[in-house]
């Protein structure tokens, strides 16, 4: 069984959530996405912050969709173009810890979901779900269990983020929280943002250059000297305007090097310069609100 969270027009990003029957799947959807825990724990998790927002974060903004309709799993993971793989943040394989004897079984679908996702969704993450720990508490061997089953699912070269869950405390949600926080925190390295930036911009190459002319990022194409001429052509723009109209702020400067090659300055911090290149002749507002939109993102990774 697959299911999928979709996001609105305005972050088309989903979470696939699968499991094997019986693993939860069906009830962490009814507590999570349809804010509907089991009875004894409602009260709790309503004064729970994480609980609203997920609430509303999932209520208003996430669509939750079956996958696969009459076809096979093998015949899904089997396809060369997959849209419900595409544009995907996450993957949430969900685990019967109480299930031991299924857990080759689970182990073999995980590793094929994982390479199907990536093969559309390269930097989709990856989240496994120890669920129904609550019924291994009485267990004397349950931190055992927990550590061997831990180990079954590394992978080498791939980062799991793993969560032991139950329905009647408030792990569920927690986990879904650190799925959420990863997306917006800066998870990402920065030469990453820059190259996913330039494929869908006006730019074909990005870089952001030190005071002394070095490169720290660089992507796409530049030509030879812009290192060397970025800081030199912003600070000397910066100069005439404290002489022209002291105060003023230079935020972004243009450089036309012939008819259709356009190179944007833009100062990130007292020792770093951002530059864009452009080899076509884009529209002006344009590459003016890419760069600002860059260089506040680099900013705040720089502080």
């Amino acid at each position: 069984m697959v299911n999928a969270l979709s996001v609105s027009k305005d972050d088309p990003k989903k979470i696939l959530i699968t499991g094997l029957p019986g693993a939860g799947v069906k009830t962490i959807k009814a507590v999570v996405v349809n804010n509907n825990p089991p009875k004894e724990m409602k009260a709790a998790i309503e004064r729970l912050d994480i609980g609203n927002t997920l609430r509303d974060v999932l209520q208003q903004r996430v669509l939750f969709l079956p996958c696969g309709g009459e076809n096979n799993i093998q015949d899904v993971i089997n396809r060369d173009s997959d849209p419900i793989y595409q544009h995907v943040q996450a993957l949430v394989f969900v685990l019967d810890v109480t299930e031991q004897s299924s857990y080759s079984i689970a182990k073999y679908w995980f590793d094929v979901f994982v390479q199907h996702l990536h093969k559309f969704s390269k930097d989709a993450r990856v989240f496994l779900l120890l669920n129904k720990v609550d019924l291994l508490a009485e267990n004397d061997n349950a931190s055992d269990i927990i550590r061997a089953t831990k180990n079954l699912f590394i992978t080498p070269g791939l980062d799991i983020f793993i969560h032991e869950t139950s329905i009647f405390d408030a792990s569920t949600y927690l986990a879904f929280k650190d799925m959420l926080m990863k997306e917006m925190d800066d998870q990402v390295s920065i030469k990453q943002y820059l190259t996913r930036f330039v494929k869908d911009s006006s730019y074909s190459g990005l870089a952001v250059y030190s005071k002394d002319g070095l490169a720290i990022y660089e992507v796409g194409e530049l030509p030879p000297l812009v290192d060397f001429s970025a800081n030199v052509i912003l600070g000397s723009v910066e100069r005439i305007a404290e002489e022209l109209d002291a105060g003023d702020e230079i935020s972004s400067t243009i450089l036309q090097l012939k008819k259709n090659t356009f190179i944007v300055f833009k100062k990130i911090n007292g020792k770093c310069t951002f530059v864009g290149l452009s080899k076509k002749r884009p529209k002006l507002g344009q590459m003016l609100i890419e760069s600002d939109q860059i260089v506040a993102v680099l900013r705040k990774s720089m502080d």
